[in-house]
This record gives C-alpha cells, sequence and structure tokens, in this order.
C-alpha cells in the first residue's frame, strides 16, 4: 500500500537528500498513521464496549493517542515546510520538535489516565464477554502495527526524523502490548481468571513508557545532538579528495530539523597553498550544496611550522595543567599563522569533576602563554572526558 502512496503522492522519490521530499515522506507517513490508529481505535472501543473488556478499550484509547500524536506531528510537518525569511532564515524545521514535545506530553497523560481506569478494574472486576469479533480485531491490529513499524522505521532513516523513529518503536510497543491484550481475552475466557485489569495496567505501563522515550528523543534533538556519522564520514571523504587539506577541525552540524542543516569546519593547510586551498574550499561548498542542499562556513587556518616552538608551547601548557590534574590531555595542538599574530589553538580533555574550573584552567594557560610573547592568541576548547571517551588526532 505504502508503495503505491509513494508513487502518487511524492515526486522525485529517489532523492531523498532533498529536504522537501523529506517533508513529503514525513507527511505521506503521519497521514497514513491517522486513518490506520483511527480505525483501530473504533473497531476496539466497540468491541471493548460490547464485550465489557477495559484492556481492549484501553489498547483503543492507546491507538486514539497514537492519532493524536500523528495529527500534531501531521501540523508540524506542514508549518516545516515553510522555508526561510527574514524573521527566521533557516527555516521552520524545528517546528517537529516542539510538537514532539506536546504529541510526547498527551500521551503520557493518556498512559496515566488509563492506568487509573485499570486499576478501577482490578478493585471493581467485571467479567468480560469473549467473541470471535474482538479476537479477530486484536489480531489484525497486531499486523498492522507491525506494518506501520516497518515504514515508519523506513521513513524515519529516509528523512531522519525523530518523531518518525519514535512512531516506529511505539508501533513495536503498541504490538506487543495488544498481544498481551489477546492473551489475556482468551486465558480470561478459558480460565476465568479476571486479569483484564491487570493487561489494562501492563497496556498502560507501555503507553507511558512511549511517551517518556518519545519525549526524551525529541529533547534530545533540542539540546544538540552529535553529527550523524554516515554524513560526517561523507563530508570528510570530500575535504580528503583534496592534498593540499591537511587536516579538518571543529566539524560541526547545525541541524534546523527535517534535514536541513548548515555545515562548519576549518580546514587547515600552509600558506604555499593558498590559491588551491581557496580553490579547494569553493569546490567543497559546491558539492555539499549539490549533495546536501545546505548552507555552509568554511574558514581556513594557515598552519606554522615549527616543532621547536610547539615543543616549548606543550609543555608550558602541560606544566600549567598539572596544577589542576594529571587526567588533562591536549588534543589537536595547532599553531596559526594570523597575521602579525599566532594563534594557538588546541582541545583541553579533562575529567568531569573539574567541569566548574574549565574557565579557571583556559584563563590561567592564556595568562601563561600571553604574557610569554604577545604575539599568542590562545585558543582552548574544552571536552569534558566521559567512559569511553577517545582521542581523535
Amino acid at each position: 500500500m505504502m508503495s503505491l502512496f509513494i508513487q502518487l503522492f511524492i515526486k522525485n522519490k529517489d532523492d531523498v537528500s532533498n529536504p522537501s521530499v523529506k517533508k513529503a515522506y514525513a507527511t505521506l507517513s503521519s497521514a497514513v498513521g491517522i486513518l490506520l490508529n483511527l480505525s483501530l481505535c473504533t473497531a476496539k472501543i466497540v468491541i471493548g464496549l460490547l464485550s465489557h473488556s477495559i484492556a481492549i478499550s484501553a489498547d483503543g484509547f492507546n491507538n486514539l493517542s497514537d492519532a493524536g500524536t500523528n495529527l500534531v506531528s501531521l501540523l508540524g510537518f506542514k508549518i516545516a515546510k515553510y522555508g526561510g525569511g527574514s524573521t527566521h532564515p533557516f527555516g521552520h524545521g524545528r517546528i517537529e520538535w516542539i510538537m514532539g514535545i506536546f504529541a510526547s506530553i498527551a500521551v503520557l497523560l493518556m498512559g496515566i489516565k488509563l492506568a487509573g481506569t485499570s486499576v478501577n478494574a482490578i478493585t471493581n472486576p467485571q467479567e468480560p464477554i469473549f467473541s470471535a469479533a474482538a479476537v479477530i480485531v486484536l489480531v489484525l491490529s497486531i499486523l498492522v502495527k507491525v506494518y506501520m513499524y516497518y515504514y515508519n522505521k523506513q521513513f524515519g532513516k529516509i528523512t531522519d526524523s525523530e518523531t518518525l523513529k519514535a512512531t516506529a518503536a511505539d508501533c513495536i510497543s503498541d504490538s506487543i502490548a495488544t498481544t498481551a491484550v489477546l492473551v489475556s481475552t482468551i486465558v480470561s475466557h478459558f480460565t476465568h481468571f479476571e486479569i483484564d485489569g491487570y493487561c489494562g495496567v501492563l497496556v498502560s505501563v507501555f503507553i507511558i513508557f512511549a511517551g517518556v522515550k518519545s519525549l526524551w528523543e525529541v529533547l534530545g534533538c533540542i539540546m544538540g545532538r552529535a553529527a550523524d556519522t554516515d554524513t560526517k564520514d561523507t563530508i570528510l571523504q570530500m575535504v580528503k579528495s583534496h592534498p593540499e587539506i591537511v587536516a579538518v577541525h571543529n566539524l560541526m552540524l547545525h541541524d534546523y530539523g527535517f534535514g536541513y542543516f548548515v555545515v562548519s569546519m576549518r580546514v587547515a593547510g600552509y600558506k604555499k597553498d593558498s590559491e588551491q586551498l581557496y580553490t579547494s574550499v569553493n569546490q567543497i561548498a559546491y558539492e555539499l550544496y549539490q549533495k546536501f542542499h545546505c548552507d555552509y562556513f568554511i574558514q581556513i587556518d594557515y598552519l606554522l611550522e615549527d616543532e621547536a616552538l610547539t615543543h616549548d608551547l606543550t609543555e608550558q601548557i602541560h606544566s600549567a595543567m598539572k596544577k589542576y590534574s594529571e587526567e588533562i590531555k591536549i588534543d589537536n595542538f595547532r599553531l596559526i599563522e594570523s597575521g602579525s599574530f599566532i594563534n594557538v589553538a588546541f582541545n583541553m580533555v579533562y575529567p568531569a569533576e573539574l567541569q566548574k574550573r574549565e574557565e579557571e584552567i583556559c584563563k590561567d594557560i592564556a595568562d601563561r602563554l600571553e604574557s610569554e610573547n604577545p604575539r599568542f592568541h590562545t585558543i582552548i576548547k574544552g571536552i569534558i572526558r566521559r567512559e569511553r571517551f577517545s582521542l581523535h588526532r
């Protein structure tokens, strides 16, 4: 079914690096999700009321919350389609994240409400009425949710949308919860054990878990995630094809939602290759635009080759850092020509317990170097070393 919809509603479906194509995939996914979830919700609530099953009704309301989430996402996707303007020059893609917060909170509230209803069913049990229709609806629901998982997972990869990735995970949770309801319905009928309310609680737990997970994913986007590995590797390959560029520093992808991002980096080379470096940077910028339809900022650093000065400065820096901890390390040290000045740039990797003293340590190092030679401008980037951290030189 989705293959047919893709053919009908998405132009240039194979150009998945194009933000407009990504938005089309996301919109289609949400629209189909609304229709499927509303259908499942209607069927389950009707069956739940007729069979007096709290678990089936709770599962139906779960689908209703999913439909609401899809609707909010669809609204966010629609707003995100608007391009940049004078007020919001980077577009409106982050609206999806804001909508995702509201949708996640709505799912959480729905789960808490259903948990209360299910607990009431445990304290005041009412034996559900078994019917073949209930079993058929639940089995179909499981199959539909598995299908929704696969297409949301696929579309999530295409669009790099945290909303669709969270929706895919939610579909698996829903299928598991519905399986629990199905088991509850069959067990209650054949054993007369009244576990309907307990299964309702279980479904509520799945809903609450899905809401928390979705909210965490959205907050991760807002706080800022590390660059996608594949995208980062592709950009580095573009740069490595130009031999006059000897290093890349501070490569960052500034994500504005829906596949639109701004690339910033510093490329290092030698002043004798300045003309080639300028040509290479322009070529890289063009390739970035063609590949990712993104904006970019690339700065050229002209490196200074002076082994004696490098050794002397790193020794002074190590000496200053030892006062605070033996665990502080230097990474990506380089000397950069800057007119009549020399920029002394490096990353200072330090343990988490020194985070509050980062500014003090950086100032101490800068004062020591710049007092010795006024031509030095110190540029220090502090990086907290956490577990499994490794230096990349």
